[in-house]
Parts: C-alpha cells; structure tokens; sequence
C-alpha cells in the first residue's frame, strides 16, 4: 500500500487529492494529511516543512519518492492513469516532467494565499 502526504490546508492540494481518492481502488492508498499526522512523518525522517514543499510518498517497501517520482507512482495506483504513469517511465518525458513540476512550484510558492500552508514561526 502506498501512503501520501498531503497538504490538507491547501485548497489546490485538497482537490488533487480527492480527484486521486475518487479513482484510486479503495484502501490502495494511505492518505495523511501532513497537519495532522506528524508523527508518522517523523518515523520517516520527514518534516512539516520538508513534506510542504513537494509530493512525498512512500511506496509498499517504506521508499520515500518525492516530486514527480511520486506521481508516477501514484498514477500507477490509479486505473484511468495508469497510461500516464508508462508515459512518464520515458526518460524524455519525465525529465519534462520535472521540469515542468519545478517551474509550477516555484510559480505556485510566490501565490499569497499559502500564508495558511505555511507551519508557525518559531
């Protein structure tokens, strides 16, 4: 079984996740929302912080994949997907993907909204 981490305070995050939980087969995949499940994240040597800034999962072996790597798997998981997962296995198209994941990210970072998304100062 596959476990993703979330962002369960972003709207954007939110929504992936349900599009994903609602074509997913039921109980193939843990969903854990990072704001509520710190302890889990800590056994995996995983921080707020760290799991805020990209897609963490771990695979049934306990791997931890992060980024676009962690989609692929993902969409694995998912029947209508599946075609994009063995799309991604290219190397051409998942460097394109990376790319593409990078540049959404920072784009997506500088959104004021992510103020909510963002742990507490110490």
């Amino acid at each position: 079984m596959l476990t993703v981490f979330f962002d369960g305070r972003c709207g954007l995050c939110r929504r992936e996740i349900r599009f994903y939980q609602r074509r997913a087969r039921a109980g193939s995949i843990r969903w854990l929302d990072v704001w509520q499940h710190g302890d889990d994240m800590a056994r995996h040597g995983l921080g707020l912080e760290q799991c805020l800034q990209q897609l963490h999962l771990l695979d049934e072996h306990q791997q931890l994949h992060t980024g676009v790597d962690a989609f692929v798997l993902l969409w694995r998981q998912v029947p209508t997907l599946r075609p994009l997962a063995r799309l991604a296995g290219l190397a051409p198209v998942r460097a394109l993907l990376a790319l593409g994941y990078r540049l959404f990210l920072c784009w997506y970072r500088r959104r004021p909204h992510l103020r909510a998304c963002r742990p507490p100062q110490s």
